[in-house]
């Protein structure tokens, strides 16, 4: 019971039966009050010199309230002198109480309510001051500059192929990564079976999950440090995927962001390490699961009437170094090209009437040294293991990038012309890319906390060029990517003989969403449409969504899906993606994939 509700609980003139108190202790008091803090101090509540401040400025008042008292009872006392003995008021003609008992006297409301508001400051000033009570103060700092949250997604995606499609369909992306995706693994193409794509067995209910877990510290007001941490693919940069069925082994957790994060004043912002992607962009040039490695700026700005916002993004992000030891087997070394990308984003927001947003963006994205480079005459038959640009080779990739030989292999002179000698080659990107991208966005409120949006982007590479393909001759050509007709040689020295090139740089996406911004309560939803065109070299195929036609570019199609809200940060979405090549060989290829998303 609160000590208000017991003095409220007190009748006046009330006799509490009290068994005799330990020598101890004081005796009680005729002051209810006074008994209630000394319970206090015992119980360790407020502190013993408090205490007996409460208790001395509760007997004040109650000598006050007793003489304030005293005029009004006089007349109805005035047969009974003894009812008023030394200026205090006594109770009437009662009998005498029963031994131990304690007599209450009447405390006016007034006077209750003082002592309660005073005890309760009290009280609550001394919980403050020690660290049991506060809201600041119930854990270390550190808790509270602490921010753990993550994602887990079960998915459902099955993919169907065209009965039309090419059955001869190289994988470029075993071909290019190997088996772990770390480094390029060099294959006789000429002489070994090449790795071929599935493109006409549909795959049904391929059960995959997603766990991603990350966490904040603030260092102070204008220092962050994070990571996130989640399941993965090891060969692909562009899939946080987990197939749920490995015989029941053990997965690996992997480091998805590890960052340093600096806020010099309230308009910019600096971040360095392994980061989210720092721009505005749709999954046709930078897939939702990819991280960027290296350094980030975000640059703010707001006009004074509040309806326009800006922003400047800066980047550089190094792909590869390159092999520090190369040629590993010679002792004179030779340097390999390091590889980054450099990009900028400048975006503004405009906040119109109603309550309706557009957002527009141009960016640029340059990569340096992506292209592969025709090695000098390479006589592996002698015992060499590696070429001179073998450092030039593709990383990972996913198809539809133009891609060509860069060894140029000498064979052994000894052995008749009809003998069959190892090729093993190595694959490189015929084409530069330097994209410039723009995007806009208009998003329009149906109702509250809805809204109807519009989303375009539009792709350019700006580094492409059709006589790229044939730069280095015949021995450099393209080995995909090639139309109809001609007698399959790209590059053929006779043009009458040549195959087209049909190799492209141009894309777009274009989408329509509506309903709830981010569903995650029940009831919410969004649903979206959308079509994409993309060319084959129009972006890095490397880094683009890997769900369309499961993966790169050259493709043309649609996307329709959704999202409901069961609980809260608990949500259902499902999406049908379809699409066909552009051009080359017939591969169409749907996917369809039903999520379970839950959301700390």
């Amino acid at each position: 019971m609160s000590l208000c509700a017991a003095l409220a609980a007190t009748p006046a003139y009330a006799d509490e039966q009290a068994g005799s108190p330990p020598a101890a202790k004081p005796a009680p008091s005729s002051n209810a009050m006074v008994n209630l803090v000394r319970l206090l101090v015992a119980q360790g509540t407020i502190t013993r010199e408090n205490g007996e401040k409460l208790i001395q400025e509760a007997e004040r008042e109650a000598a006050e309230a007793r003489l304030a008292a005293a005029p009004a009872a006089a007349p109805a006392a005035a047969g009974n002198p003894a009812a008023v003995a030394g200026g205090q008021y006594a109770v009437g003609n009662l009998p005498p109480p029963p031994q131990g008992t304690i007599r209450v006297p009447y405390i006016p409301q007034v006077v209750r309510d003082q002592i309660r508001d005073e005890l309760r400051d009290e009280v609550l000033k001394q919980a403050k001051a020690q660290g049991w009570s506060s809201p600041g103060k119930a854990a270390p700092d550190w808790v509270h500059n602490l921010n753990i949250y993550g994602d887990m997604r079960i998915r459902s995606q099955s993919h169907f192929y065209s009965k039309d499609n090419s059955d001869f369909i190289p994988n470029f992306q075993q071909i290019v990564s190997g088996v772990n995706g770390q480094d390029p693994v060099p294959l006789d193409l000429i002489n070994d079976p090449i790795p071929l794509l599935n493109t006409r067995q549909n795959q049904y209910n391929l059960l995959r999950y997603r766990l991603r877990v990350g966490v904040d510290f603030n260092i102070g007001d204008r220092v962050k440090v994070g990571f996130m941490l989640g399941g993965g693919n090891d060969v692909s940069p562009v899939s946080s995927n987990v197939n749920l069925a490995g015989n029941f082994t053990d997965r690996n957790f992997m480091i998805h962001k590890a960052f340093i994060q600096a806020r010099p004043t309230d308009w910019a912002t600096i971040t360095a390490g392994r980061i989210g992607n720092p721009f505005w962009s749709s999954e046709a040039l930078f897939d939702n699961d990819l991280s960027f490695d290296g350094f980030a700026g975000d640059f703010r700005w707001s006009s004074p009437n509040g309806l326009l916002d800006g922003k400047l993004v800066l980047g550089a992000f190094p792909l590869n170094f390159g092999a520090l030891n190369f040629p590993n087997t010679s002792n004179v070394k030779t340097g390999v090209p390091q590889r980054w990308l450099f990009s900028a984003q400048a975006e503004t927001d405009f906040h119109l009437g109603g309550d309706v947003f557009v957002r527009s963006a141009v960016s640029y994205h340059h990569y340096i040294n992506m292209q592969g480079r025709p090695s000098a005459p390479c006589a592996l038959y002698l015992g060499v293991t590696e070429c001179s640009t073998d450092g030039t080779a593709a990383g990972f990739v996913q198809k539809g990038n133009t891609l060509s030989f860069i060894r140029r292999i000498v064979f052994d002179p000894t052995l008749p012309a009809t003998a069959v000698q190892p090729q093993p080659q190595l694959l490189g990107l015929v084409q530069p890319y330097h994209i410039l991208d723009g995007m806009i966005s208009v998003k329009v409120p149906m109702g509250e906390n809805t809204d109807v949006t519009f989303s375009g982007e539009y792709m350019r590479n700006l580094g492409f060029s059709r006589s790229n393909a044939c730069r280095y001759g015949l021995a450099g050509q393209p080995v995909n990517n090639g139309g109809s007709g001609g007698n399959g040689n790209i590059c053929d020295p006779v043009e009458a003989n040549r195959t087209p090139y049909v190799g492209g740089n141009q894309g777009f996406d274009l989408q329509i969403g509506a309903g709830w911004a981010h569903p995650n309560r029940p009831g919410q939803w969004r649903a979206y449409v959308g079509y994409r065109y993309l060319e084959t070299d129009a972006v890095v195929d490397a880094f683009t969504n890997d769900y369309w036609r499961l993966g790169g570019t050259n493709m043309k199609g649609y996307v329709i899906g959704g999202t409901v809200g069961l609980y809260k940060n608990v949500t259902i979405g499902g999406r049908w993606l379809s699409a066909n090549e552009i051009s080359g060989e017939p591969l169409a290829i749907d996917v369809l994939q039903i999520d379970l998303n839950v959301e700390f």
